[in-house]
């Protein structure tokens, strides 16, 4: 075994002889994602992982998905190909349709996708996130559809002490990729704003695997956001907004080259408000989002519009906490949900687009009623809840989660052990149920995909975060699962049917160890399986994620990651031959060094460099993955 697989090995089964040295003294972290109420890390009924802002200074120069790839049971597929493809992401066996992603809390979806909402998470600039929250489990209770596998809560920056202050960055690297980000924000006694924007352009590469004819696949990407709001002890209220749009080139397939571009616009405006009284907080989340999707082909001198999905979400719900004693709370609420999307396409021969699908017609709503109770006595608690939907095409569908669990503390030290049962759902996406005619007929009688789920967890570690170690296993039971079918052999039509059912079973370990104030090194290992193999395609059964970082003076750090991808199964279309070919890709070890310099207190410079080896490895068979890369950048706070 060589010297790199030994070092990724090691980092994993070194730590717990270091346990006893721990003694600190720092904050306790707190998230949101495990219970819509901040609660200590350490405290939530199940593992959640959290990347502070602190920790995300180690990934200046990526992205959101890179970040994500190092959470434990995370597979984002496609994320080491050209940044203008696809993310798929696949975690504990599901798909992109069992994650729900929170942006600040309230729920961001693209609701044009053909069999998932998940937002497109390319279209949010990491240096705009101040932290990330990561819940892996049934969830349903607590945030309904597709919060089947994951919850992630995307909280952006907006913390500020000072009247006005901000930051100006720059950063440029391999593939001319360049990018400038810029943040105001402040505070006016009670009152707080925040303002950024952030623009990238760059060549790319080839997305398609091929010779050196193939084109360079380039894009271009922009976020603007702002948030105003006002906070006093007991009341506080914010209004925010924001607009992405990513312009890309991409290719005509595996091994194929082609002339293709995607213009892709996302818009979102909401409302956050709380009301704290005593033993109690009543919150209200609103947020109203919009998708924009046009497929273009370049011929004839130009580019020619072939397709487009307009979507509109409108999500808005209202619940209340309220703490009985020291031993009882509990959460109720309720939700409304409506989407709506249109589609159009280019017909055989024709010169403009016609409509397919009208926003008017194609349409979905939602109510929801929930509860969630806690219970806890000398370190014993349970978290119990209850959900209700009562959605306008498949009707009512209930949910449950129980997890009881023991938390043991000491002064700095802590352990918790828990058992949780869930069921959850994936409600049928607008495109499923509508269909795209003459080839996608609809079927209004699809009913939801369910999720039973069985999961023991374990931690142990200090309360400062700066030793934990976190174990979980689980298994999930599958039924009614979507697929699409050929249903009408003449036309070769089909539509989407409950067809399936299927199951997965597997475990994560991993752990975090800061060693003193200058070293800290830690790392994670996942195992999935499932009963029906081919479900598993693109997704590995074994994946390993390490890390050291090194900080030799106050003002460097250094920060290197390793990740294992074991053999996959995949596939793709060979049109020379008419027909689908299945593949496996081989196992791959891919290095990361990222290095942080503090010049002045106001002025930073980093260095990334991606694939340090330069290693050769395919992500998706007949898509070109990124050599050895570099980025280079600097910042101004003012």
């Amino acid at each position: 075994m060589n010297r790199k697989v030994f070092l990724a090995g090691a980092m994993l089964t070194i730590g717990a002889s270091f346990f006893a040295q721990q003694n600190e003294t720092t904050s306790i972290e707190e998230v949101t994602v495990a219970s819509k109420i901040p609660q200590q890390l350490y405290k939530t009924g199940k593992n959640v992982k959290l990347f502070t802002e602190e920790d995300l200074v180690n990934f200046k120069g990526q992205t959101l998905n890179d970040v994500l790839n190092q959470v434990a049971g995370f597979q984002i597929t496609g994320n080491f190909n050209n940044q203008t493809e696809p993310k798929s992401m696949k975690i504990r066996g599901g798909k992109s349709a069992n994650v729900l992603i929170l942006l600040d809390g309230i729920p961001l979806k693209d609701v044009t996708g053909n069999d998932y909402t998940v937002s497109d998470l390319r279209l949010i600039a990491l240096e705009s996130v101040e932290s990330i929250e990561v819940l892996n489990g049934s969830s349903s209770v607590l945030y309904g559809s597709n919060a089947t596998v994951s919850v992630i809560n995307i909280k952006t920056k907006k913390t500020s002490q000072k009247e006005i202050e901000g930051i100006i960055s720059a950063r440029g690297g391999s593939f001319n990729t360049f990018s400038q980000n810029a943040t105001v924000k402040g505070k006016l006694d009670k009152f707080n704003y925040q303002l950024s924007g952030f623009n990238e352009k760059s060549q790319g590469i080839s997305s398609a695997e091929g010779n050196d004819s193939f084109d360079k696949d380039g894009w271009e990407k922009q976020n603007l956001s702002a948030n105003v709001g006002y906070s006093d002890e007991k009341f506080n209220v914010n209004l925010s907004g924001g607009w992405n749009h990513n312009l890309y080139k991409y290719d005509e397939g595996a091994f194929t080259d082609g002339l293709y571009r995607g213009n892709d616009k996302q818009f979102f405006g909401g409302l956050n408000a709380g009301f704290k009284y005593n033993n109690g907080e009543v919150v209200f989340n609103s947020r109203y989002s919009g998708t924009d999707r046009l497929g273009q082909n370049f011929y004839s001198d130009k580019y020619n519009d072939q397709f487009s999905y307009t979507g509109k979400n409108l999500f808005s719900e209202l619940y209340n906490f309220y703490k009985v004693n020291d031993f009882f709370n509990f959460t109720v609420g309720v939700q409304y949900e409506d989407q709506k999307m249109g589609a159009a396409s280019l017909p055989w021969e024709g010169t403009a687009l016609e409509d397919v699908l009208l926003k008017d017609d194609t349409k979905i709503s939602n109510f929801d009623a929930f509860a969630k109770v806690n219970v806890n006595y000398k370190g014993f608690n349970l978290d119990a809840g209850a959900r209700m939907t009562d959605n306008s095409k498949f009707g009512n569908h209930w949910v449950y989660s129980i997890n009881p669990y023991y938390l043991g503390e000491t002064e700095n030290l802590f352990f918790k052990i828990g058992y949780s049962y869930a069921t959850a759902f994936i409600a049928p996406t607008l495109y499923q149920n509508y269909g795209s005619l003459p080839y996608i007929l609809p079927n209004s009688d699809l009913k939801p995909e369910t999720n039973q789920s069985h999961e023991i967890d374990l931690s142990i570690g200090n309360t400062s975060k700066s030793f934990v170690v976190n174990a979980s296993l689980f298994q999930r039971q599958e039924k009614d699962v979507f697929a699409y079918q050929t249903v009408d052999f003449v036309t070769f039509a089909g539509q989407y049917l409950n067809v399936d059912q299927n199951k997965a079973k597997g475990f994560e370990i991993g752990f975090d160890y800061d060693v003193n104030d200058y070293v800290g090194f830690g790392g994670n290992f996942s195992y999935v399986e499932k009963d029906e193999e081919a479900s598993m395609l693109r997704q590995p059964k074994q994946r390993i994620n390490s890390y050291v970082e090194v900080k030799p003076f106050k003002s460097t750090r250094l920060y290197i990651n390793h990740q294992f991808v074991g053999t996959r199964t995949d596939a793709y279309y060979d049109s020379s031959t008419f027909s689908t070919v299945n593949v496996i890709n081989e196992k791959f070890h891919l290095f990361n060094l990222n290095i942080n310099q503090k010049i002045t207190d106001k002025i930073e410079a980093f260095a990334n460099v991606g694939n340090l080896f330069n290693t050769s490895y395919v992500d998706i068979v007949g898509y070109k993955t990124r050599p050895r890369n570099y980025t280079v950048g600097v910042s101004y706070q003012f």
